[in-house]
């Protein structure tokens, strides 16, 4: 439902946020990454395994291009690069993720589109994850959403404890 005066991405942006606010599950990325530090403008396509392009972005020098496991390629900020993952020993390009993210299914349930907080538009199907980072100190997300495709959610995310999180 879009209310008066409320635009159809502002619809979008309030069913996301209460979803995550009221339904999101805390989870933790597990497995390793490939990232490599860019020093010239890099554009990056994101496509995921079932061969959906899920946004466009440009890594800005300085910026992280990460690969997951399922092949797909993504900008990380370095402040968030260095929040969200570690150095795995023995390695050059490998990370080990850290930090923690609160995600729900997509509240739609259908395809969506939304402009992601790296200012282009991010599309997700009918069935994908949005996510946010997630403060476990302060049991608050960043409020920076994005959308994860379901098959790459699954294969790289755990539940952490709620015990954990939850008051």
């Amino acid at each position: 439902m879009t209310w008066i005066g409320e635009s159809e991405d502002e619809s979008i942006e309030r069913a996301i946020a209460k979803a995550l606010d009221r339904y999101g599950k805390v989870y933790r990325k597990i497995g390793d990454v490939r990232a490599t530090r860019v020093n010239v403008e890099t554009a990056v396509e994101t496509i995921l395994a079932d061969g959906h392009k899920e946004t466009k972005n440009v890594a800005a020098p300085g910026d992280y291009i990460v690969t997951g496991p399922g092949g797909e390629e993504y900008v990380v900020k370095p402040k968030d690069f260095v929040a969200r993952y570690e150095p795995m020993p023995g390695t050059t390009d490998g990370y080990l993720a850290c930090g923690e993210i609160i995600a729900v299914r997509n509240p739609l349930e259908r395809p969506l589109d939304f402009v992601a907080s790296w200012g282009k538009v991010q599309s997700g199907a009918a069935d994908c994850m949005i996510a946010d980072m997630f403060d476990p100190v302060t049991r608050k997300r960043a409020g920076r959403p994005y959308i994860i495709g379901r098959a790459e959610f699954e294969e790289t995310y755990t539940p952490v404890s709620p015990a954990r999180w939850r008051r």
